[in-house]
């Protein structure tokens, strides 16, 4: 199973093992085309209402690699980071609690990506990467463009001393220093794709 992001909606790539069966409220297509792929991601990108949308695939490595030419692609960079306290930092950016990321910049490494964005992003100068968490997909509109963003998430470790400094330029007011325990009460005001990340470092349930 794959998902791609739209704002607070999601498009899963699945087979017919599909977890759309458990709720009767689920829009399902049928990938027999690349005119269905188009459909599916017009009916999502259109409807609000729509939280979840499933791509029935026989294969869905070659759906997702043919929904991806749909797309203007972009490669991010960001991370989960722990202090030395076994907390984890979060951002408010926009009134919504985050993890810091950002683009990667032309010859940048993806690794470099992540270390400079989450320095940029908290003000903390001193962080090791110890593994990739995942791969989220999530897309936007700009400039005439629709883009799918590829954001590789890292486990993060801070060294002492660990002081941050919000990027307010990036509308980040305020960062946190959260215990894992109560993660589950940040990610009630984050985006599903940073769900998505905490879930995938065994710190949500899934």
């Amino acid at each position: 199973m794959k998902t791609i992001f739209f704002n607070s909606r999601s498009l899963i790539l699945c087979g017919e093992d599909r977890p759309g069966q458990q709720d009767p409220g689920a829009v399902i297509i049928v990938d027999n085309g690349d005119e269905s792929l188009k459909e599916a991601i017009r009916t999502i990108d259109s409807n609000e209402n729509i939280s979840s949308l499933y791509l029935l695939c026989s294969n869905i490595e070659d759906t997702y690699n043919r929904l991806r030419t749909l797309f203007t692609e972009v490669d991010a960079a960001g991370g989960l980071v722990r202090n030395s306290s076994g907390q984890y930092l979060m951002i408010l950016r926009n009134g919504i609690w985050d993890l810091p990321k950002g683009k990667r910049e032309k010859g940048e490494s993806i690794p470099a990506t992540a270390l400079r964005e989450v320095g940029e992003e908290t003000g903390i100068t001193s962080i090791a990467i110890r593994q990739l968490i995942c791969i989220t997909d999530h897309t936007y509109h700009r400039n005439g463009q629709f883009v799918l963003k590829h954001t590789h998430w890292f486990a993060m470790d801070a060294q002492e001393p660990c002081r941050t400094r919000p990027q307010t330029e990036e509308g980040i007011t305020e960062t946190a220093w959260v215990p894992a325990g109560k993660l589950q009460e940040y990610a009630e005001n984050t985006y599903p794709s940073i769900r998505e990340v905490l879930r995938g470092a065994g710190l949500l349930q899934a």
